[in-house]
């Protein structure tokens, strides 16, 4: 998880193709799980690679482990924000600048990832199946059509700002659910059973889930209790407590990804006062936007760190606490009731309706990373018609690096960022 919480730029969707190679294809939990996991992550609300290491936890080793799984995704890119904020003081936004060069190529990748999980859901033996992709596409159409006519005024050098009607990510989870419901509902009607056996192999949750779920729920809730307890030593006590409070209100209350929590942050952060606005927009979001890990975590501890001043490291080891609680208590709580339905009728519609949705999602996010790409690069004088492009080859590159090498993940992401970075780097210079 410690790797996943390091390689993880993009943040929310974009790492569920990360964690399905590090999870199921390293055999620690099978398609059924993994899928149910990404559903609960999807409509409870918080950081969701937080929640899906920690539901991962608990499915392999109960409470200590979804704790420490949720605390190693979180854990590098909250390091990393407190680390360059105060590098920032230090040596001005160029430490920064970094970081945005080198997302660019690591962004390539991580788009690659996406594509790679899409193809292989909505294409399994090599050929399209035409009722997942169009589920695949109305997911799409439903979230990422703003974005894809910005991004094409972008390519051309207009400002374009469509206002079509959207959905959240977490409503368009809702709506697949219910109609996922409705459809169950039909077929028990039809068929006039109550129940119909699981296919051989496919698991569902279970009275042994259930428990080790209620257990990861007191362990959550106990780190969350000890990040309150660091925030009383900071003083003034009431205002860190405040402080704190707010921090799990704005995580418990976040649905919609790391940039949705964005707006939410500045409701109970910024609007109150207790960050100033030009700290907020101009330090703690394009650094948490830079480094890797969710942006939720980043945010929080960000937030906090500049808030406690002298104190700072430890308001911040509280916000990571607090919001690693909240998240997993939030999906272990869910987990708890979703394990009881076992191998119902529901559950296996949900595994083979759900994950089409969530393409359509990925879709929408990997624009969206294409599209902060280009922003980046632009900033650096270079053309988004080129950034682009230059990036649908690293595209490429990785796809051919995976099919006809071994080279490491971790290899190519770092080949990745340091030849953007580079580049980058000159055209600025020009």
């Amino acid at each position: 998880m410690l790797k996943i919480g390091a390689i993880g730029f993009g943040g929310g969707s974009a790492l569920i193709p990360v964690m399905e190679r590090e999870l199921v294809g390293g055999r620690m939990l099978n398609e059924p799980e993994f899928t149910q996991d990404t559903v609960i992550a999807n409509i409870t609300p918080g950081a969701l690679p937080v929640k899906l290491a920690g539901l991962a936890g608990v499915r392999l080793h109960g409470g200590a482990s979804a704790v420490a799984g949720a605390l190693c995704v979180a854990l590098p890119g909250a390091v990393g924000t407190v680390a360059l904020l105060a590098l920032s003081r230090l040596l001005g936004p160029g430490v920064v600048e970094v970081f945005e060069y080198s997302s660019v190529g690591i962004t390539a990748f991580i788009v690659y990832l996406l594509l790679h999980y899409i193809l292989k859901v909505l294409a399994p033996s090599g050929r399209l199946r035409p009722v997942p992709l169009a589920i695949a596409l109305a997911a799409f159409a439903l979230t990422g059509l703003n974005e894809t006519l910005r991004f094409a005024g972008d390519l051309l050098g207009a400002t374009v700002d469509p206002g079509l009607p959207a959905l959240s990510v977490v409503q368009v989870v809702i709506v697949a659910l219910a109609l996922i419901t409705g459809l169950t509902l039909w077929q028990r009607i039809r068929s006039r059973r109550r129940r119909v056996p699981p296919p051989p192999g496919e698991t569902g949750g279970g009275s042994g889930i259930g428990r080790r779920a209620l257990i990861a729920i007191a362990a959550f809730t106990a780190l969350f209790l000890l990040g309150a307890a660091l925030a009383l030593l900071v003083p003034p006590v009431r205002q860190s407590l405040g402080f704190m409070l707010s921090v799990a209100a704005s995580t418990g209350t976040s649905f919609g990804g790391g940039e949705a929590y964005v707006a939410v942050a500045d409701g109970f952060f910024v609007a109150t006062g207790a960050v100033d606005s030009t700290q907020f927009y101009g330090q703690v979001v394009p650094i948490a936007n830079a480094l890797p890990g969710p942006i939720l975590v980043k945010i929080a501890a960000g937030v906090a760190y500049l808030a406690g001043g002298p104190l700072g490291l430890v308001m911040a080891t509280a916000a990571l606490l607090i919001t690693v609680g909240v998240c997993g208590a939030a999906a272990s709580g869910v987990l708890a009731g979703y394990g009881s339905l076992g191998h119902s009728r529901l559950v296996r519609n949900i595994a083979l309706y759900i994950l089409p949705v969530i393409c359509g999602l990925l879709m929408t996010t990997a624009l969206s990373m294409l599209r902060v790409s280009a922003q980046i690069a632009g900033e650096a004088g270079a053309m988004p018609v080129a950034t682009l492009a230059a990036s649908l080859v690293l595209v490429v590159v990785a796809y051919l690096a995976h099919r006809f090498s071994r080279v490491p993940d971790v290899v190519v992401i770092l080949v990745f960022g340091v030849v953007t970075f580079a580049a980058l780097k000159a055209i600025s210079g020009l």
